[in-house]
């Protein structure tokens, strides 16, 4: 029988293995008719064996990053409660909005795939929600072995409302062009000054926003209507190396107003993936808190 130790990383391995299965036989739901196809055939890429690969390949990466950048496998499964938004918490509540947000970009990268694939507007919304679930489910459960953070059931829950709300904006086109989950990314001190190099947890870089573009919501007037309401949260110095950047720990929630990206680049005549990126990522000096 191994030790705990040496039977972690074996542990975490067959679970993400099974998540990986279980969302693949899902996405197997829709019948393969490419029988018995070799690698060599040239129709052997089906969409569904594409889409396999692609839910193979997210456990896969995941797996290999936590092992290199986040101590997986180095203890044993555990659980613990890491609260929400409270100043005493470990940043401040910035990882439960990095959380939300990277479910809601996977949802949306995956669910392009699936339409790229031939899956209509439908299975793309549904099948891309689930391999966001896949990929974030994956790193909380990697996490439950990690010594410096456990499965956190919060942390789980944004996950499964960023997954959520891409979801509703896929099949709704007008909340779509109303609701924007965005985020802006300047790298703090600390990753300046080489103290810090993952951009993944440099939460002192990070302000997450939902835009709300005045245009989608009525606004006639020319001007007022390249411009969106944004409703967001950020937090400076909880991390170790941001400590001697930082003479306190910050909590940064705010009201504010900024350019609409979207509708500028179209003015400009960009094209349409181009303007969509946009609807994830704000430019830093663009989004103005008010009061400043």
């Amino acid at each position: 029988m191994l030790p705990a130790s040496s039977a972690s990383p074996w542990i975490l391995a067959c679970l993400l293995a099974t998540q990986a299965g279980t969302t693949t036989a899902v996405l197997a739901a829709t019948p393969d008719e490419s029988g018995a196809r070799t690698l060599e055939t040239p129709n052997y890429w089906t969409r569904e064996r594409k889409a396999k690969a692609l839910n193979l390949g997210i456990v896969g990466g995941v797996t290999a990053y936590g092992f290199a950048t986040w101590d997986w496998g180095e203890s044993e499964f555990r659980s613990e409660s890491e609260g929400w938004f409270g100043r005493d918490t470990d940043s401040g509540g910035a990882d439960k909005l990095g959380h939300a947000y990277t479910g809601a970009v996977t949802t949306a990268l995956a669910s392009s795939l699936y339409r790229h694939w031939g899956y209509d507007e439908a299975e793309a919304a549904r099948f891309g929600a689930l391999s966001g679930l896949l990929l974030t489910t994956s790193v909380e459960v990697g996490d439950g072995f990690s010594p410096d953070h456990g499965f956190s059931w919060e942390d789980q829950i944004a996950n499964m409302a960023g997954v959520g709300l891409e979801y509703l904006r896929l099949r709704n086109p007008t909340w779509r062009a109303r609701v924007q989950f965005r985020w802006e990314y300047f790298p703090s001190p600390a990753m300046r000054h080489g103290k810090q190099n993952d951009i993944t947890t440099d939460y002192s870089g990070s302000r997450w926003m939902l835009a709300f573009p005045l245009r989608a919501w009525g606004v006639q007037d020319s001007t007022l209507g390249h411009f969106d309401l944004l409703v967001g949260y950020g937090t400076r110095g909880y991390a170790k190396d941001d400590r001697e950047f930082f003479d306190e720990t910050e909590r940064h929630p705010f009201i504010g107003v900024g350019i609409n990206i979207p509708l500028l680049l179209d003015v400009l005549s960009a094209s349409p993936r181009t303007q969509r990126v946009f609807e994830y990522l704000q430019i830093p000096g663009t989004a103005l808190p008010l009061p400043p």
